[in-house]
């Protein structure tokens, strides 16, 4: 253990490791917040509730990944801070907009929205998605904003306060017998919540650039910025879509198959909220630089090397013990929520190594890659799953396969970019 943290330290040295340390450090409490109420939760809602659960993510994530228009994504890369902050602005204009249209449709013909969903048991709850996209979105944005000025303690702080209100929620609503709406509502609060305390850090702090934004500002800044929401906007949409889509296809076709992978996903995604989404973080406050100095390729091929070190063991022996432990920790019911975690595990070990560094495609100028690659992930994905609810095929390890060899795939580009952008490579790069 001494060895491997080391290693870390050697990687991820000087403030690159105090920074990866702040935003882990906050990532951690939030985590182990919301895995210490799980079992509490698993006796208080039933697999069917989480089944509506994974129903309801599934939309918000769909929509809330994009509604920014992907400018919020820009904001850390902008080349200055004028552009920055117009960035910020057309952001939340951009997620006003979206937040609104989804409440109009959600008020006017919630009815057929259920139906098309497959899940007529979300309809008296789906007001809470335009509320869950406007949290969301804010948070996306305002979190973008205080990375690019490597506040990352105060990115830290809320993670750990919007956590604790959602397991508060869930926990105190479902002991009051309201469910699935406890469920749901924590959820809109744990995911976005604390974009409220980053705004109102980033009017106290930088409120002199807040008064550089004007429309002709925003439109020059929207024309430079213009591949974002053309390129990223649709790529992030189908990124999820690939992982969410399944999920409406399993919540439809099979029921409380939805629940048990929602919970397993949970566990799973761990690793990747603890370390994972830290170094994320970090790299895209840093690639752009590295980038310019010719350092991109030794800086992503170090991140994907010792992330596979710290994964594989950890993930491997979760995997392997999942199936023995989840009905003595979450109750009997929860046994099939195990057997999911062992076939998850090649997909999450693979999304560890290649998600953080995923920026790499928009800080190299390959926008139009990511979205076809993140196409590639949607077809083969969705396609997967429709096909083995068509021929009687297991819906759930069908979903986990796909999902590894799609990581797999992305692993592989990455490295590929992030290879032929390096100063004096010589690999052909096409964007």
């Amino acid at each position: 253990m001494h060895h491997l943290f080391a290693k870390l330290r050697r990687v991820f040295a000087g403030s690159f490791l105090a920074d990866v340390g702040k935003l882990s450090f906050g990532t951690l409490s939030g985590r182990l917040i919301s895995i210490a109420v799980l079992p509490l939760l698993t006796r208080i809602y039933s697999p069917t509730d989480f089944a509506i659960l994974a129903t309801y993510m599934a939309v918000l994530g769909t929509i809330a990944v994009a509604a920014c228009l992907r400018m919020d994504v820009a904001i850390p890369m902008a080349e200055t801070d004028l552009d920055a902050v117009n960035l910020l602005v057309l952001a939340l204009s951009a997620l006003a907009l979206i937040t609104l249209v989804t409440l109009l449709l959600v008020i006017t013909i919630p009815g057929a929205l259920a139906e098309w969903l497959g899940n007529a048991a979300i309809k008296p709850y789906l007001w809470l998605v335009p509320l869950g996209i406007g949290l969301t979105g804010t948070y996306s944005a305002f979190q973008f904003w205080t990375t690019r000025a490597r506040r990352f303690g105060h990115i830290a702080r809320t993670r750990v306060s919007q956590s604790l209100l959602g397991a508060v929620t869930m926990l105190s609503l479902g002991w009051w017998g309201l469910a699935p709406f406890g469920l749901l509502l924590g959820n809109a609060f744990s995911t976005g919540v604390g974009g409220v305390g980053l705004a109102v850090g980033a009017a106290r702090k930088e409120r002199a650039l807040l008064g550089l934004v004007s429309p002709a500002n925003m439109i020059s800044t929207f024309r430079r910025y213009h591949r974002y929401p053309l390129f990223s906007t649709p790529d992030a949409f189908l990124n999820i879509a690939g992982a969410q889509v399944p999920v409406l296809i399993i919540a439809a076709t099979a029921g409380a198959e939805a629940g048990f992978l929602l919970l397993a996903t949970q566990l799973m995604a761990a690793p990747m909220g603890l370390l994972g989404s830290s170094i994320s973080q970090v790299y895209v406050s840093r690639a752009p630089e590295a980038y310019r100095d010719g350092r991109l390729k030794e800086l992503t091929f170090k991140i994907m090397r010792h992330l596979a070190l710290i994964g594989v063991g950890p993930l491997i022996l979760v995997g392997l013990l999942a199936p023995s432990l989840m009905p003595y920790v979450f109750g009997a019911e929860w046994q099939r929520a195990g057997e999911i975690i062992l076939w998850m595990t090649p997909w999450i070990l693979l999304q560890f190594i290649a998600s953080p560094v995923s920026m790499v495609m928009f800080v190299t100028g390959h926008q139009r890659g990511m979205l076809m690659l993140t196409a590639f992930g949607f077809a083969i994905r969705s396609g997967a799953v429709l096909a083995a609810s068509r021929l009687g095929y297991p819906l759930v390890e069908t979903f986990a396969l796909a999902s590894a060899l799609f990581y797999g795939v992305c692993a592989l580009v990455f490295s590929q970019v992030a290879h032929c952008n390096a100063k004096g490579g010589t690999t052909p790069c096409h964007k």
